[in-house]
């Protein structure tokens, strides 16, 4: 390298990083006073989740972006697939940044971003909490004593801690209390503590009690994990979780689904070990994994012994089901607890290529149950002992991705496969062929498809394209899909299709809009003249939404959806209605007030309206609405200091025409239901 070059190399980087510089000082003033972490999670939960129909508290999802903004990835060291695990970062976006990285070198600042050709600031603004920028990397060359005195020398910097308090109470006592049928107090409690060195080790502890549960621990789960250190990718001992492929043999107990973005929930992104962090009690591992870094190959071994809740028969000691709400609250509930056991055991090898042009790897692993299986249909699982292979592929032609996998489990063979086209930064397009055979069977997949996590019984052709263009950016999606063989719902094969338009744009600077439009065709098992026949159902739905940032201050976003439930033969015609008006009023830097009130009437259940809505942090809610009432909620978010935050929620349900809510042991006998929410969250 001559003089002259280094001379020129040197004038480059220091004016792009003043500019850098000046920018960040300039975006520090301008940046809204809410915490943007927080805001752009639950902007980035409430894009990707909105169609979905699956009610209830939820944190494993809330929790993959919130790893993501405890642990952001290196922009210095990120490869193309972990940078597609942020979303909105396409492959093109992905490619475009280590292109950069390997023309301009390594990033001084995570706001180089706004600098690259071709990358759209929003985007740079979705993206920012989930990336980072590390200038000192620990290397295979790096040895003990160097990297103990590297994160001991920035202590401060390197150390971080997360103790997460939350109580969550009915106020509206239900049935299983009344009765005494519950052996436990109706707070819901839950506790973590998290700890994480210099992204080099990262453990902790949760605990969890649901309402009606006795004991403070009902459910507790360890993790410790070393990462990136010399030829160990990772180590993780205690409860994890592993992701292959598209998740047609192993996945962790989650992942998104269809949504109104058309183009990221359809590629898996895998993470291979992953300390678990969840209070989902199914599907999680408990013993050591390990992956190890050879030249462009990754090669993990796994082991795991957990005990797991099981209905078991009484007579042939065989599982009959497999509970997976993880209530202990009830003698019967208390007596399935635990009560079968499975070890598994298996390895990989993943091929990654330097060049980001091509990522494959092979699977194997096996898994052994204390108590076999029951069959009671012709393709349930049966037996207490199951094998799988795996193959899977990532390819790269330029800006075609061809991506999939093939699964075998000893009797059958799923597969996937999918490629898409990004024309330029404005317009990318998918396809995805998916065929989940009858007799496939297996307990630890988690694939896309009509059914999230059934990757059995299904075959189906998806399209879709994502679209910026001068009046906004849409979305559009066309699934269609049958299944060969009798279902849960369905004794009789069945089929359907649907398709979704969204158009998201900004008219002017502060106002956003959103119009929704879907259309779900499906086929249903009604009795005609006591005969089960398969009828077309229709479900559409259409909505309209604008949220209007009056100030850094405040914000307003209001909806209208209608829904339209349709079974001809049986002369069902059904309506559903909801509108809300949601605020957000930030006075002060370190206060948040979120309140909603939505108005709702509906014909029965198939008509419901479902609504995603702000709650503690780690915390998805998503309420199904139906019959008529009124809902509403109020949360504040507090941070008396930089380290400590505070928040509570109270929401209300209220059905005048109703005289008592829920079912079971969850019924309330009367027409409301409320409930408090608390937590207290410590980081240093």
């Amino acid at each position: 390298m001559t003089t002259e070059f280094q001379s020129t190399l040197i004038n480059v980087r220091t004016t792009l990083l003043f500019i850098t510089l000046l920018f960040t000082f300039f975006n520090q003033h301008i940046l809204s006073q809410t915490d943007s972490t927080d805001a752009n999670t639950e902007q980035i939960i409430y894009d990707l989740l909105q169609e979905s129909t699956i009610e209830g508290d939820n944190e494993d999802i809330y929790g993959i972006l919130e790893d993501l903004s405890i642990n952001p990835i290196d922009l210095n060291t990120a490869e193309l697939s972990e940078l597609q695990r942020v979303p909105g970062l396409t492959a093109l976006f992905s490619s475009i940044i280590i292109e950069h990285r390997k023309k301009v070198g390594a990033f001084f600042s995570i706001n180089e971003l706004y600098l690259i050709e071709g990358l759209p600031k929003e985007i740079v603004e979705k993206v920012k909490p989930f990336l980072t920028v590390v200038h000192q990397n620990i290397t295979d060359e790096t040895n003990f004593e160097e990297i103990f005195k590297t994160l001991w020398d920035g202590w401060s910097e390197s150390v971080k801690l997360s103790v997460r308090s939350r109580i969550i109470n009915d106020i509206q006592e239900r049935r299983g209390f009344t009765e005494n049928k519950f052996e436990g107090s109706s707070p819901k409690i839950y506790n973590r503590f998290l700890f994480n060195y210099g992204g080099l080790i990262d453990a902790g502890l949760v605990a969890e009690k649901d309402a009606g549960e006795k004991s403070l621990n009902e459910f507790t789960s360890f993790h410790f994990a070393v990462k990136n250190y010399g030829i160990i990718k990772t180590f993780a001992l205690g409860d994890y979780t592993l992701e292959f492929g598209q998740g047609l043999a192993l996945w962790s107990p989650y992942a998104i689904s269809k949504g109104t973005n058309a183009i990221y929930p359809l590629k898996r992104k895998s993470k291979m070990i992953n300390p678990y962090k969840s209070t989902n009690e199914n599907n999680f591992f408990r013993g050591a994994a390990v992956t190890i870094a050879y030249h462009a190959f990754m090669i993990s071994g796994f082991y795991s012994n957990n005990f797991f809740d099981a209905n078991i028969d009484s007579v042939s000691r065989s599982i009959l089901s497999t509970p997976i709400d993880g209530f202990h609250r009830t003698e019967n509930e208390i007596g399935k607890k635990r009560s079968a056991r499975e070890t598994l055991y298996g390895a990989r090898v993943d091929f990654v290529d330097p060049n980001d042009n091509i990522n494959a790897g092979i699977l194997f692993y096996s898994s052994k149950f204390s108590s076999p299986f029951l069959q009671e249909a012709p393709f349930d699982l049966s037996g207490d002992e199951f094998s799988y292979y795996s193959i899977y592929y990532d390819l790269y032609f330029g800006r075609i991705n061809v991506f999939g996998e093939s699964a075998f489990d000893g009797r059958s063979i799923a597969s996937l496969v999918s490629a898409s086209f990004t024309l330029d930064r404005n317009f990318s397009f998918v396809t995805l062929v998916r065929n989940y055979p009858r007799n496939y069977r297996n307990i630890h997949s988690f694939a896309f498809g009509e059914n999230p996590g059934a990757t059995q019984n299904e075959f189906g052709i998806y399209t879709g394209f994502q679209w910026r263009t001068f009046l906004g950016e849409i979305n559009f999606y066309f699934d269609q899909f049958k299944f060969p063989y009798a279902t849960f719902e369905n004794p009789l094969p069945s089929s359907g299709n649907e398709f979704l338009f969204d158009l998201r744009s900004k008219p002017i600077n502060k106002i956003e809009t959103n119009l929704r439009f879907k259309y779900e065709k499906k086929e249903v098992t009604e009795k005609i003249e006591n005969l089960a026949s398969l009828l077309p159902r229709l479900r559409q739905a259409i909505r309209g939404e604008i949220t209007y940032e009056v100030s850094n201050k405040l914000r307003l976003r209001s909806r209208l959806e209608f829904i339209s439930y349709h079974l001809d033969e049986m002369n069902i015609k059904e309506k559903g209605l909801m509108a809300f008006q949601d605020v957000r009023f930030s006075p002060l830097q370190n206060l948040s007030i979120n309140g909603r009130i939505i108005l709702f009437q509906t014909d029965s259940f198939n008509s419901a309206v479902y609504e995603y809505e702000n709650d503690l942090q780690g915390i998805l809610s998503n309420v199904a609405l139906y019959g008529t009432g009124v809902r509403w909620y109020l949360m504040i978010k507090y941070k008396p200091l930089k380290f400590i935050s505070l928040s509570a929620k109270y929401s209300e349900t209220y059905k005048p025409l109703e005289s008592k809510l829920g079912s079971g042991f969850s019924e309330i006998n009367n027409n409301v239901d409320n409930k408090v929410s608390f937590q207290a969250e410590i980081n240093f």
